[in-house]
């Protein structure tokens, strides 16, 4: 009999947490995003920027706590029947969601406050003491409730608003961390007394306020009082007229200031939707906790028609996306309309080409008999978003100015994925800039711009509907991190040169920095390595390497932005972009560092070289040594292998094994290159592997499109003191 009681009380629970699955799933995404991955860690550091994000944070936050009470609300007084037999369920789990959005986001607060080494006994200590809290607090309230009247009551709730207001003011104004963690707390506790005295407060109302006589504003009153009705009414249960009509006096006015509050928070959302300029100041911090509103919100509304109608509309609703789908392909890549005749792709050199070309511009040094070798350098820039791109193009700007511009005189070749490449463009830009002074600093201010918060805020609400709404408005939240990179609020040649086609990137035929570019990508369907390249990828060499550029029309360009997003598509953030029926994806699926497509080019070159020899054998190219500068942003911590749980084994070993092979690919690919440089000079490597972590340093660097400015400092300490740059410094003759 006992244990029957247990699975009785158990199937309630689930029985529940069903009910309020949407809720409970986004508290837990939240509290795993923001107190666990390095990256909702850093999201918090910048959300916390300065006292106009702060201000958007505490909005965002007290917008999600409402609709998560609120709406979890509607969800219980719509399941009468699980009333009947869990009543104290229904009527605590709206109450602990709302109290526990402020846990979730106390606890990662406190964590950036104390980055104990123990962390599971912070989370366990402070998820403890607000249990506590409430199964104290809780029934204190309870009994202020039921031995005060109305008007003490309504006293108290107007001196609580006035300790949120103020409370939230020291918070904003103070702007520390601490202060943070303290006054959520104390508005925390707030929440709790006025959720559980409002409905005395409310249900006395009958007698105090009346409905006014319905004239033409009492009809508007009147479809109101039946909305009421209908949203906190079970059409199942049956309710006589005065339990009918003490509902609606209960929930008229909180269900007005809800919508009022709902209204604001959306209008600041959708704001950020369609201003890139809004969305990056008010952070991606408040977009994602916004975006946890309106997604519960509007999930929890549609769970409340599928209950009053008896129609499961969450399976229509995805039923209509892949029906729909068949017809409408919302993630085409953006592409630039020409009235040329042909496609100026077609005009591309192929290797050899552009070679002979570059060594010719550099004969007089190639000459040189002082010269006893001529280094040539491949840079390979391993993907991982706004740290990578920050990273690799601080390098090369450090090499090249330590180097006195000789590094960039010698560079042939820059090949990447996602931020590498991103970094590599930015460092061309910054060459090609006309004035010549564009400096580090300026590289580094242009790449610390937050690049996340506009694709983000598209990536959690517009995105999903977007094949259900006309004219795709605006593009996808790709092409929002397109326009991210192409406009930052100031001119400069990053972004101006982001704004420009593609083609102008192709070699010219006057002298100029003019370095091969590689901007590495997957095909989704078969996996296939892809290439947009400033050359072409022909198959003589680079064997079945599909050449992006070529796939398109003769009156077709891609923007560099575009190009580099193309090569940064990483779903889920990014979708495959479309290309024809082609589809694309992030490079680091296949080779996240590039270094396939340079090894292919050393081979062909080597060959061109050594058949130039056989003939000559005093040619100057004998001089000729290949650079490889590898600037990678992973670290170097063992991998552990650890047991497998039998039930993953047997339904995910294929997504696992998918999963590993993609590092264990760029890895392979890094060591061919290495080894080969090894066999062509005798042992003398020539492969610079230049890291931002330590070896054995944990991953204390985000892999986000936004940095904080904590993060961005360690970087530009560990660029002053990496011992890699001065050598291949040396390197450059």
């Amino acid at each position: 009999m006992l244990f029957k009681k247990y699975l009785q009380k158990l199937a309630i629970f689930l029985q529940l947490f069903w009910a309020f699955f949407p809720g409970i799933l986004l508290l837990s995404i939240a509290y795993l995003f923001f107190s666990n991955l390095i990256q909702g860690k850093d999201i918090l550091i910048t959300g916390l920027r300065s006292r106009q994000t702060g201000l958007f944070f505490t909005i965002a936050l007290f917008f999600w706590v409402l609709v998560t009470w609120y709406t979890s609300r509607l969800i219980a007084y719509n399941n009468d029947w699980l009333f009947s037999i869990t009543k104290e369920g229904l009527y605590h789990t709206p109450r602990i969601l709302g109290y526990a959005c402020f846990t979730v986001i106390i606890i990662s607060l406190f964590l950036l406050e104390h980055p104990f080494k123990n962390i599971y006994l912070i989370h366990i200590g402070i998820l403890g003491y607000a249990a506590i809290i409430y199964m104290t607090l809780h029934p204190i309230f309870e009994r202020i409730k039921n031995a005060k009247d109305r008007t003490t009551l309504i006293n108290l709730r107007y001196l609580l608003w006035f300790l949120f207001f103020a409370t939230t003011a020291l918070m904003v104004t103070l702007h520390s961390i601490t202060s943070y963690i303290i006054g959520l707390s104390v508005i925390q506790v707030g929440y709790l007394f006025l959720v559980i005295t409002r409905r005395k407060i409310s249900e006395t109302n009958i007698r105090h306020h009346q409905l006014p006589p319905l004239f033409f504003i009492g009809k508007i009153r009147e479809q109101y009082r039946e909305i009421i009705l209908w949203l906190f009414t079970d059409g199942a249960a049956k309710k006589d007229s005065s339990r009918k009509e003490g509902m609606i006096q209960t929930e008229k006015n909180i269900f007005f200031w809800f919508s009022m509050f709902s209204m604001i928070a959306l209008l600041i959302y959708v704001t950020a939707v369609t201003s890139l300029s809004f969305a990056r100041y008010i952070s991606a911090l408040p977009i994602i906790l916004l975006s946890f509103g309106i997604l519960l919100g509007a999930g929890n509304i549609i769970s409340l028609f599928s209950i009053k109608q008896k129609i499961n509309f969450h399976f229509i609703f995805i039923v209509t996306l892949v029906v729909i789908g068949y017809f409408v392909e919302p993630h085409f890549v953006s592409l630039e309309k020409t009235t040329l005749k042909t496609s100026p792709y077609l005009k591309r050199p192929n290797l050899n080409q552009q070679f002979l070309k570059w060594i010719g511009e550099r004969k007089t040094l190639l000459d040189d008999s002082a010269q006893k070798q001529f280094p040539i350098f491949f840079v390979l820039a391993d993907g991982g978003a706004s740290r990578s791109a920050y990273w690799t193009a601080s390098v090369l700007s450090e090499i090249d100015h330590e180097s006195n511009g000789r590094f960039a005189n010698q560079l042939f070749c820059l090949s990447g994925s996602s931020g590498g490449c991103l970094g590599n463009i930015a460092f061309i830009a910054a060459r090609k800039d006309q004035n010549n002074k564009t400096t580090l600093p300026q590289i580094q201010k242009y790449l610390s711009n937050d690049f996340l918060s506009f694709p983000l805020v598209r990536l959690m609400g517009p995105d999903l509907l977007l094949p259900l709404l006309p004219g795709n408005l605006g593009g996808d939240r790709a092409k929002a991190l397109e326009e991210s990179f192409k406009n930052v609020g100031y001119e400069n040649p990053f972004s101006s040169l982001m704004q420009k086609n593609f083609s102008e990137l192709m070699p010219s035929n006057s002298k100029s920095f003019d370095p091969i570019i590689a901007i590495n990508c997957t095909r989704m369907q078969d996996g296939s390595p892809a290439v947009v390249s400033n050359i072409q990828i022909n198959e003589e060499v680079f064997g079945k390497r599909i050449d992006i550029l070529s796939l398109l029309k003769k009156h077709e360009e891609i923007s560099v932005a575009t190009a580099i997003v193309l090569g940064a598509r990483f779903p889920y953030f990014s979708p495959a972009g479309r290309i024809q029926d082609q589809y694309f994806v992030d490079g680091g699926y296949f080779d996240n560092s590039g270094a396939g497509v340079v090894h292919e080019m050393i081979l062909e070159l080597q060959n061109l070289i050594n058949d130039s020899i056989k003939i000559n054998p005093s040619h100057p190219f004998n001089k000729i040594r290949f650079h490889v500068v590898h600037i990678t942003n992973q670290p170097e911590t063992e991998k552990k292998i650890t047991k497998t749980h039998p039930l993953v084994n047997d339904l995910a070993a294929p997504i696992k094994t998918i999963l590993g092979s993609y590092a264990s690919q760029t890895d392979i690919n890094n060591l061919r290159l290495f080894k080969y440089l090894l066999g062509i000079y005798n042992g003398d490597s020539t492969y610079h592997y230049v890291n931002l972590y330590k070896k054995g340093e944990d991953d204390i660097y985000p892999m986000n499109w936004s940095i904080s400015n904590g993060s961005l400092k360690k970087m530009n300490l560990r660029l002053i003191e990496h011992e890699m740059i001065d050598a291949v410094v040396k390197e450059t003759r």
